[in-house]
């Protein structure tokens, strides 16, 4: 009687651990659908596809190797500090396995909580496709959460696979990318009477280096009479989707002409055609891992009126991480429009931290918060905006710039909003002065005559450009959290223009940051309930453990 109460437990545990073991190549299973899409090396060979619902997330990777594929999300683009899963299909079975370079060496290290889930696994004699999904917060603190943010994505591949639990070293077959994880699917519908206008790049020649701004100025469609902008739709050249990383649309000032149209040139340039500094609105903006964008169904981007952009700039950043040469790129986008009017125009605010040397940060931080303002004498509307951004610089010894660089920072929003608003920037930036007495800095040479500027007084910092003092000053823990809290409550520069590039009189006027208290949205999502530690372990053990303590019970 006591066996057969005991087989009966046991039968039902079985079922329960049945039902967890991995998909088999072999087995039956359906291929998924995904709502996006990146290829991530620059030969075409790793294709990465995801999709997220009820705050999981589920990718699938298709990689041009019989080996392991790993895939990972890193704070810097770098193995450290990194969240890592690799997987593959060993005789005829997927395997998958959840790893971190959590630890000082960046070595990888097996995670003892298990938070990936194999969804399935195949390959043929070329190609290998592995598919798994987690949540976006998996309650472990040695997973990344995914959030909104942009995420960069580290990925490698091997001819072999993983042997004795231990994968072999990737060799050249890495790389990283910038990815927005998070991009929500739009409604792709296209109305019949829809216009199509395309503003692309033609033949341009990548440099050998890994950030290259590229410029053009276009002129839009001559139109009589009033037309939205309904959708975007980014155009990138086939092979090109690793070097694309974002594309920025600005409105030009009406006083240019045709001359401007002659050919494209290297943004941000010391020689860069004057007709570039007539360009600084942005209207529409594209980033790496999104698809078309749809305005909502009552909004549109304005086209065709006498405030309305006759001329644009196209900013392409292109990210050539393995300073690959050979090149040559005609991407863009394509913009589609209809006579048919929506009640709203739509609008671009740029606010967040003002692009510059002058926004840094300290090394050997585990948090800092930089903060870009923009505020009621800006928006005139009795509110204030607040951007912030949160570093870890644990693994600098130096300070972090501000700049243009994918290796530099920015802290910057581009909000979508309407109805539109004569504002097109909204930013700030902390006084100097203040930062260059926290380190001890007395005086600068004068007049400025070099960038950057040179320190006169002390001694110890003389003849030394802000940047190398900053550098040299011992920066500790402390100091860093003093420091934050110094700029937070400076004088700060507020820049803020009107889309014809008119500036507002507090423009350039140092002001102190408003003392705001944080806006707290009500969350619709579910809250995050942590599970517990047998959910993230192979459950089979712990089903043992259970019936042995049945059979005790029962004093088999």
């Amino acid at each position: 009687m006591r066996l057969g109460c005991l087989l009966t437990w046991y039968s039902v545990l079985w079922v329960l651990v049945s039902k967890e073991r991995p998909a088999s190549a072999a087995g039956t299973w359906r291929r998924l659908t995904f709502s996006h899409h990146a290829v991530l090396d620059e030969n075409g060979k790793y294709h990465l596809r995801w999709k997220h619902e009820d705050m999981v997330i589920t990718f699938e990777v298709e990689v041009e190797s019989r080996g392991y594929i790993g895939l990972g999300l890193s704070p810097t683009g770098s193995m450290a500090q990194s969240d890592m899963v690799i997987g593959g299909v060993a005789n005829g079975r997927p395997y998958l396995k959840d790893y971190n370079t959590l630890n000082v060496e960046g070595k990888l290290n097996e995670d003892l909580h298990q938070d990936y889930r194999l969804e399935y696994g195949m390959e043929n004699e070329t190609h290998t496709i592995i598919a798994f999904s987690r949540d976006l917060n998996s309650c472990d603190n040695k997973d990344k959460i995914i959030t909104d943010n942009t995420v960069r994505v580290i990925w490698s591949y091997h001819p072999k696979d993983v042997q004795h639990d231990h994968p072999q070293y990737h060799s050249s077959n890495r790389g990283r990318k910038s990815l927005h994880l998070l991009n929500p699917v739009v409604d792709t519908f296209i109305p019949s009477d829809v216009l199509v206008f395309e503003i692309r790049h033609y033949n341009v020649t990548i440099p050998k280096k890994d950030t290259t701004y590229w410029c053009q100025i276009f002129k839009l469609p001559a139109l009589t009479k009033k037309h939205h902008v309904i959708r975007v739709e980014p155009i990138i050249q086939k092979g090109h989707e690793h070097l694309v990383h974002h594309i920025l649309l600005y409105q030009c000032h009406s006083i240019l002409n045709d001359t401007a149209l002659s050919f494209g040139h290297e943004c941000y340039n010391s020689n860069m055609p004057d007709d570039f500094f007539n360009c600084e609105s942005i209207i529409l903006a594209w980033a790496i891992g999104g698809k078309g964008f749809s305005y909502p169904p009552n909004v549109g981007l304005s086209l065709g009126t006498s405030t309305d952009p006759v001329y644009v700039m196209m900013e392409i950043h292109y990210d050539n991480a393995n300073y690959q040469e050979g090149y040559i790129d005609s991407s863009g986008l394509k913009l589609l429009y209809t006579p048919v009017l929506r009640k709203y125009d739509a609008g671009v605010i740029e606010t967040g931290v003002w692009v510059s040397l002058y926004h840094m940060i300290p090394p050997n931080m585990s948090s800092y918060i930089s903060q870009g303002h923009c505020t009621m004498e800006c928006l005139q509307e009795g509110d204030s905006l607040v951007t912030e951004c949160q570093y870890n610089t644990t693994s600098r010894s130096n300070m972090t710039w501000g700049g243009l660089s994918t290796r530099d920072e920015m802290c910057l929003s581009y909000l979508l909003y309407y109805p539109k608003i004569d504002l097109s920037r909204c930013e700030s930036l902390p006084e100097i002065a203040p930062q260059l007495q926290f380190i001890g800095v007395k005086e600068i040479y004068q007049p400025i005559r070099t960038w950057p500027f040179i320190i006169k007084s002390p001694k110890k910092y003389k003849d030394l450009s802000f940047t190398e003092a900053m550098n040299k000053f011992q920066w500790s823990r402390k100091k860093g959290r003093e420091f934050n809290s110094l700029v937070h409550g400076i004088e700060m520069n507020i820049r803020c223009a009107k889309h014809n590039q008119e500036e507002w009189q507090v423009h350039g006027i140092p002001i102190l940051p408003p003392s705001l208290k944080p806006w707290e949205p009500k969350s619709e999502m579910e809250p995050v309930t942590c599970r517990t530690t047998w959910q993230y372990s192979n459950p089979l053990p712990v089903l043992l453990s259970l019936i042995l303590h049945i059979v005790v019970a029962v004093g088999m």
